[in-house]
């Protein structure tokens, strides 16, 4: 009886932990969502809009109150190109991703403006399998250049996550890192101060197989996951590295890259 209750003390504990976590992820979620400057609508198979952000509702004149439950072609999408849209969404529900990963169009905002918008569309699945809604990330094609100023943005999200997290252009220049990566640095030995410099010249002991990695993400536009293991000040660190693609229009120009520690050596 006592290994029993023991056994269903350490059930409990974990499924505890377990919560907490995804509760701290979707905090962290809803941060990023938040931040992020343009549109993410997630629209059900007839086009009724379940989900916009905030400051997608701003960006077309809206409060999101205005547009959830609404249908999102009758309401942003102008006269002119509402069929051709409506076919784009039955294609994506029907497992047609590929060619309408991305795509522009205008939107008509709530004072009858228009905009014009590059979307990455994605759909989601239930648990059997079965598409059920698609899910769209936009953002203003006058806007929608790597600059600046979008590093601020960067910066405010990158800055609240618990991962090392740095962005390279495609001469491998790094753009930014966050201060997780610095505080990795640091422990290290490795400098701190490496902005503008190559990321394979920073980190020499990263082999040929990462830069191809690097390499096709440019190529393909595709998210990488990978592990590994490097021994590093007598150590053994595990990470998981995801390599996530940045689009100008339908051309990948920077990836962000997301590191991970297994090991729990870096993050003590």
């Amino acid at each position: 009886m006592e290994e029993e209750i023991r056994k269903l003390q350490n059930i409990i504990i974990f499924k505890d932990l377990e919560i907490k976590t995804l509760q701290y992820q979707l905090e962290i979620f809803k941060k990023i969502l938040a931040q992020f400057p343009g549109i993410i609508i997630v629209l059900e198979k007839n086009g009724f809009i379940e989900y916009i952000n905030e400051n997608g509702a701003k960006i077309l004149g809206y409060h999101k109150d205005e547009l959830i439950g609404k249908n999102w072609f009758e309401k942003c999408i102008p006269e002119n190109i509402k069929e051709k849209l409506k076919f784009i969404l039955y294609k994506i529900m029907e497992g047609y991703l590929e060619e309408y990963s991305y795509f522009e169009n205008p939107v008509e905002t709530k004072f009858k403006t228009q905009k014009l918008i590059g979307w990455r569309n994605n759909f989601i699945k239930d648990e059997k399998g079965n598409i059920i809604k698609v899910i769209s990330y936009g953002i203003e094609i006058s806007k929608e250049n790597f600059k600046s100023e979008r590093f601020d943005i960067f910066t405010r999200i990158f800055d609240l996550l618990p991962e090392a997290i740095h962005i390279i252009d495609k001469d491998y220049k790094i753009l930014y890192f966050n201060e997780t990566f610095r505080k990795w640095n640091a422990l290290l030995g490795f400098p701190t101060d490496i902005v503008g410099k190559n990321l394979f010249e920073v980190f020499p002991f990263l082999s040929e197989k990462v830069k191809k990695e690097y390499e096709n993400v440019f190529e393909t536009g595709g998210i990488l996951t990978t592990k590994e293991t490097n021994f590093l000040m007598g150590k053994e660190i595990k990470t998981e590295t995801r390599k996530i693609p940045v689009f100008t229009r339908d051309k990948v120009t920077h990836i962000i890259t997301f590191i991970r520690e297994l090991t729990q050596f870096l993050n003590l």
